[in-house]
């Protein structure tokens, strides 16, 4: 089987790709840089360009597409940057797709549990709660919008609603460990915000299956099942490492300083249900941050 990967180049995607080509699978790749590798193919969102032999043969879409949420200041500049990678990319998708018959068996479109806003709750948030309405939510609501048209194709289409992903290197997992290296344990506001997770291999597992199991229909949370506050997380980061750390609290105010409207992101969350996986056969290889953290800390002899 084909698949064509959009955001391919990624953190999560350069993880995907391998996974993919491990298990028997052609692997495409949209780009927006020119590639000599034969199965890698140029596409321009700005100049509504995507060459259609990224499409041949190709059964299923992945796509991870977009902007790091995390990255920089929300200034007005890259809030355009962060909505337009996602939402006029996955629309161009579309509507390249229809006008050229493309047929696929199925359309699977990464989003974030930001679609259900950044605020503190003692709700738990199922697949089917309804939206927040902040910046982040709306970037979640119209992308997943724009990915649900497929539906009109009659293409099966997932949505996975991921939290923060932990890999060995790169990504959030390592900004966050590296002051605990030195000794020091920063906390963002309180601390008692949700903080919720998933490791690297269970989120490309739940990618893997929603290629192969046909239940797999509609918008699913990936986080790991059990929910930790912010402080929580990185204090048992500290405890595995075995580091004395210096705990400092950084004020929200101090924040909003650095980080703009990111700032309400890094000090709420909410706490997320992950029945709809489970209840479709998955089983999660990392439930707890124990495992998580000693596969991704500890060295093995």
């Amino acid at each position: 089987m084909k698949i064509l990967l959009v955001g391919g180049t990624g953190l999560i995607g350069s993880f995907l790709k391998n996974k993919l080509i491990e298990e028997g699978y052609t692997v495409n790749i949209l780009s927006r840089r020119k590639s000599k590798d034969s199965q890698t193919f140029l596409w321009n969102n700005d100049e509504e360009y995507i060459d259609l032999a990224a499409f041949k043969g190709v059964s299923g879409i992945i796509n991870l597409t977009g902007a790091n949420i995390a990255e920089g200041r929300w200034t007005e500049k890259r809030k355009e940057i962060l909505y337009n990678s996602r939402i006029l990319s996955t629309r161009l998708l579309f509507e390249t797709i229809k006008k050229n018959k493309v047929a696929l068996d199925f359309f699977i479109n990464s989003s974030a549990i930001g679609y259900y806003g950044t605020k503190k709750s003692t709700k738990i948030f199922k697949e089917d709660n309804v939206s927040g309405s902040d910046f982040l939510a709306k970037i979640c609501i119209d992308w997943e919008t724009e990915a649900l048209r497929f539906n009109e194709l009659n293409i099966r289409t997932i949505i996975v609603r991921t939290g923060i992903v932990l890999t060995k290197h790169k990504g959030a997992f390592e900004k966050i460990k590296l002051p605990i290296k030195f000794g020091i344990l920063p906390i963002f506001g309180d601390g008692k915000q949700v903080f919720s997770w998933i490791h690297i291999d269970d989120l490309i597992a739940v990618f893997m299956n929603s290629i192969t199991n046909k239940k797999y229909i509609g918008p699913y949370n990936a986080v790991a099942p059990i929910n930790n506050t912010y402080l929580e997380f990185n204090t048992k980061i500290a405890e595995v490492l075995q580091k004395k750390v210096i705990t400092i609290k950084i004020p929200t105010f101090m924040l909003r300083l650095i980080f703009g409207e990111l700032t309400e992101t890094l000090t709420n969350g909410n706490q997320i249900a992950v029945e709809k996986l489970s209840n479709n056969g998955f089983n999660f290889k990392f439930k707890d941050l124990d495992s998580a953290l000693s596969n991704l800390l500890i060295k093995k002899d």
